[in-house]
């Protein structure tokens, strides 16, 4: 999984409008996540993954991912605590809820043509997908 490693900013978003009325954002930070244009390391340490996502100088989270185990993951929209397990599937990182719940999010993190590609489903159908470049 060497080629998701490495450091990607924020190049566009698609369908942030709709999971920010799924999610029940308020105009402010549905405005806010629409402009940020974060930077996202990754890099696979072990049976898993170290991930940063940089909103800004002063707003940085930090993810452990392990593979195959149960593990808890903020969500980064909600700042809500998900049980949750990955998986590589096909080359992709895939990140599901332990247990559904109607606010749900499953990500699926790529690389395609070049891209990395981050794509959230919600339980229901919603998709937003955010592609970045190597930086």
């Amino acid at each position: 999984m060497a080629h998701l490693n490495g450091t990607w900013k924020l190049e566009r978003s698609e369908g942030i409008d709709e999971l920010a009325k799924f999610m029940e954002l308020s105009e402010e930070h549905t405005k806010l996540f629409k402009e940020m244009k974060p930077t996202f390391e990754i890099m696979k340490v072990g049976n898993g993954f170290d991930c940063k996502m940089k909103y800004s100088d002063t707003m940085v989270k930090d993810h452990k991912i392990p593979l195959n185990e149960e593990f808890d993951i903020n969500n980064d929209i909600t700042g809500e605590k998900i049980k949750s397990i990955a998986r590589l599937e096909n080359n992709k990182l895939v990140v599901k809820p332990v247990v559904e719940q109607p606010k749900s999010l499953f990500s699926t993190d790529e690389v395609i043509n070049g891209q990395f590609v981050v794509t959230m489903t919600t339980a229901s159908g919603v998709v937003c997908k955010q592609y970045f470049n190597r930086v």
